[in-house]
């Protein structure tokens, strides 16, 4: 990552079912998901206000009362994130402890989010869909999150997803532009990475090794792939 490109490589089709989803329900709206490092799947189940998760094979119930419209991320040291437009919480034993609550920030620093990236050091970002913006606080030393980079409205973005590497770049699927964007410590903007091929948009994306990996959409159908 880090040059333009428009060289992309399928990898996966369509997605299939998880395994276990029938030990939990059968009528579900899954909103949003997390992995945690050890392969524990979380899942928001917008249907039924609670938080479920799978692993090896196996449904649970982990959480009866889910706050409407959570986003979920997994730290890699295994802290649960959920954040609402009300509050950011974590799950410790078996109950949300609130972090924050978004009406204690200033009101140029408040936000509406549609995902959050965790680092190793409990770094949270957050994509700010409604100021098109990416903000960053560190809860060990202050509540109130830096603007770490914005795209301009003029470009109408659409902000779907973010992932930041361990050196700080931060990278956006920007849906309308059908384009990912990267903005590194010190930038003062994003910059394109990739161009969707075809009339593909980015819907998540993930870095590893060198590599970018982005899930694409076309209507409602999906794809991955890799440069």
């Amino acid at each position: 990552p880090g040059e333009p490109s428009t060289q992309v490589r399928q990898l996966l089709g369509e997605g299939a079912r998880v395994t276990g989803i029938d030990d939990v329900a059968r009528d579900y709206d899954f909103n949003d998901l997390s992995i945690s490092p050890t392969g524990e799947i979380f899942a928001a189940d917008f249907a039924n206000e609670r938080l479920v998760s799978f692993h090896n094979g196996v449904g649970r119930i982990v959480l009866d009362e889910l706050p409407l419209g959570g986003r979920l991320c997994c730290s890699p040291n295994g802290v649960l994130y959920v954040l609402t437009d009300e509050a950011l919480q974590k799950f410790e034993g078996s109950r949300l402890q609130t972090v924050m609550t978004l009406e204690s920030l200033p009101e140029n620093l408040r936000f509406h989010s549609t995902a959050m990236f965790v680092t190793k050091d409990e770094v949270i970002y957050v994509l700010d869909r409604n100021n098109n913006r990416i903000l960053r606080f560190n809860p060990a030393e202050s509540f109130e999150p830096v603007v770490v980079g914005e795209v301009p409205a003029e470009h109408e973005p659409d902000l779907w997803d973010l992932f930041v590497t361990e050196g700080g770049t931060v990278y956006v699927a920007d849906y309308n532009q059908r384009k990912v964007l990267a903005t590194r410590p010190g930038d003062e903007t994003f910059t394109e990475v990739l161009e969707c091929p075809g009339e593909l948009h980015p819907s998540a994306i993930l870095v590893q090794d060198r590599s970018l990996y982005v899930s694409m959409r076309k209507g409602d159908r999906g794809n991955i792939g890799g440069h």
